[in-house]
């Protein structure tokens, strides 16, 4: 069966939203030549197989493109598959329309999360190549962690440059004892304050700016933007160059709520289905506010990153809104530079390269306004 779409368009860029998990289903921004599609979508999206992993986290059997989590990771608190019901459980369209400059719409989820209702946002800018989104939860009460689940494709090779980063590190895990992460050549646990050099369980390091990192693993670390949080306001970003494609990806984040970047590499590393070594080419960036992969139940305890003054949980009380955006842009043709830097500014979004390379692009940046 062919799942519930609702697409929205404006000029130079289409979406559409699976309403069955809340999933980006499609993200296309025109140019000339071949449009840009840089978001991954499961192999098995249309072939499901029958597996017990996909009855446990509904979101998998079409997972694809981004999607929001809350909690991220085990909803080992409140119970609930992994990823929480946003991930998994149905939207509802409450209003879409065509606007003088694009179109908007917005959805509701239909459970709620620690009793809150949450809204889903989309809007689309004309000849912005943009999606600009926000998750507004209305009351409740306690403790979420949170994340957006951002799908990249980089099986074809890609360069990963991100804001500046106070550290990162890999968690502690039984590898024997996970089937997901079995295949892993990362060290865990692992602490680092360069994504260029990072611990190898074989010794050495691991550049995980330069995609893909081996032919077949699956890795996992996290990233910590600043200690303590950052000030409201501030804006971090991940920039993916898509190196045979000739695009790049842009995820513009809150950066104190949104305080860590988790960092998915998935490279045909699962072997259990549905994953079966086909899941391959994929980077997972997940901006969040989470304690690594520990789960719900350790975001809202007192931990490390807790303890030195950095989130890992958000307190529902009132209303909350947490704004993002993804971007994609044409890098053009020539050789340039796989290094590339961001500027947002109140009206544009400016890429540039060691190369000397600089793209700009219109950017409502008054999306991250609270309000």
């Amino acid at each position: 069966m062919a799942p519930p779409l609702t697409p929205l368009s404006a000029k130079g860029i289409s979406v559409a939203l699976d309403e069955d998990c809340g999933l980006l289903a499609a993200f296309t921004v025109e140019r000339p030549g071949a449009p840009i599609r840089p978001l991954a979508r499961v192999p098995w999206a249309d072939d499901l197989p029958d597996c017990e992993a996909i009855r446990t986290a509904p979101h998998l059997a079409r997972m694809s493109g981004d999607f929001f989590c809350a909690p991220f990771g085990p909803s080992d608190f409140i119970g609930g598959p992994p990823h929480g019901a946003p991930a998994n459980g149905r939207w509802r369209l409450l209003t879409r329309e065509t606007l003088p400059d694009g179109a908007r719409a917005v959805w509701e989820l239909g459970n709620t999360v620690l009793g809150a209702r949450l809204l889903k946002e989309w809007r689309l800018i004309d000849h912005h190549p943009v999606l600009y989104q926000a998750h507004v939860f209305e009351g409740g009460t306690g403790e979420i962690s949170l994340a957006h689940h951002a799908l990249i494709d980089v099986a074809r090779g890609a360069r990963l440059s991100l804001s500046p980063r106070a550290f990162g590190e890999t968690p502690e895990m039984d590898l024997d004892a996970s089937d997901d992460f079995r295949s892993a050549i990362l060290r865990y646990p692992a602490h680092f304050a360069d994504l260029a050099h990072v611990p190898l369980m074989a010794g050495g390091t691991a550049d995980l700016t330069r995609l893909p990192v081996a032919p077949r693993h699956e890795d996992f670390a996290m990233l910590v933007d600043q200690v303590p949080a950052p000030p409201p306001g501030t804006l971090a970003w991940a920039a993916v160059a898509r190196l045979a494609t000739q695009d790049a990806v842009v995820l513009v984040k809150p950066a104190a709520l949104l305080p860590e970047t988790m960092l998915w590499f998935s490279q045909g590393g699962r072997q259990a289905p549905p994953w079966s070594g086909r899941h391959s080419g994929v980077l997972g960036v997940e901006d969040a506010c989470a304690y690594s992969i520990h789960g719900h139940a350790a975001a809202i305890a007192e931990n490390p990153l807790s303890r030195a003054g950095v989130p890992t949980s958000i307190r529902l009380c009132g209303r909350l809104r947490i704004p993002y955006a993804i971007c994609a842009l044409d890098l053009g043709e020539g050789e340039g530079s796989d290094s590339l830097a961001v500027e947002v500014g109140p009206d544009h979004l400016l890429l540039t390269d060691a190369a000397g390379r600089r793209i700009e692009t219109p950017f409502h940046a008054g999306w991250f306004a609270q309000g």
